[in-house]
């Protein structure tokens, strides 16, 4: 109860001082509005010249985009100072003040910022998995509910893990955000069906960086059912947990290694 207290104050200041410029905020929410919007055209008007994609049509590869989008936007709503840490702040220095405070560094580093240009990414998924599932005969059940609110939520968690243990590694190395970079483009491909990649591909999304495991696995059983929804469930749940685990041993073995450079 005293971390909850603690992060629920360190985000009403977050939200005071994005809110304290009312325009920059507005305007960084229509850009990630507009930018996913121009995304997600590009993505239809490709995939509408083709009659599907390995089986899958337009609406249900508009469903997994959405999907996929609704998991990446919480995370950046939640956890983009990460990006912060990766690029500047250990090389700045500035990571002084949360070593200095009786408090773990990362709940400080995940607690202190709320990123509102995020709901541009959360508003253009929601309204996509809107549009897709209306279009589409969806063989909806509690279980498959279920399996789709998991997935999406541990996804979410898998992208703030692989971003903890790459920023973590900027307290050893200073500045790793070149390759959480990398990681996160390579991520993106994650919003297309798993079917159309080479096994080494399919291979690397559902056990390395599974969050094909986590979102196309769930969405394929919607459209079509063939896995045990509970079994899956508690599969990915096991899987995010274990990434967890290790992003937050990585982060406070790395933290250690801390220097104030200055420079």
């Amino acid at each position: 109860m005293r971390y909850l207290k603690l992060y629920f104050t360190y985000a009403k200041l977050s939200l005071m001082s994005k809110l304290s410029y009312k325009s920059n905020t507005i305007i960084g929410i229509i850009a990630f509005l507009f930018t996913e919007i121009t995304s997600i055209l590009t993505l239809f008007l490709i995939v509408s010249q083709v009659p599907s994609l390995d089986g899958w049509n337009m609406y249900e590869i508009g469903l997994l985009y959405g999907i996929t989008n609704l998991a990446i936007g919480l995370d950046h709503l939640f956890t983009d100072k990460l990006w912060s840490v990766a690029y500047f702040e250990v090389r700045n220095g500035t990571m002084d003040s949360f070593f200095l405070r009786p408090l773990p560094v990362l709940f400080q580093t995940i607690a202190c910022e709320i990123q509102l240009e995020a709901f541009g990414e959360i508003l253009t998924a929601i309204f996509m998995i809107i549009f897709c599932s209306i279009n589409l005969n969806l063989a909806v059940s509690f279980g498959n509910v279920l399996l789709l609110v998991i997935g999406i939520i541990c996804a979410s968690l898998l992208i703030t893990s692989f971003k903890i243990i790459i920023a973590g590694l900027a307290f050893v190395f200073k500045r790793t955000g070149a390759y959480l970079q990398i990681v996160y483009n390579f991520a993106m491909y994650s919003k297309y069906p798993l079917s159309i990649f080479p096994k080494i591909i399919r291979f690397i999304f559902s056990f390395i960086i599974p969050l094909g495991l986590c979102i196309y696995y769930p969405v394929s059983n919607i459209l079509n059912p063939s896995l045990n929804p509970y079994l899956l469930s508690i599969l990915i749940v096991a899987i995010t947990a274990i990434m967890l685990f290790l992003s937050i041993f990585i982060w406070t073995k790395c933290a250690k290694r801390y220097e104030s450079t200055g420079s």
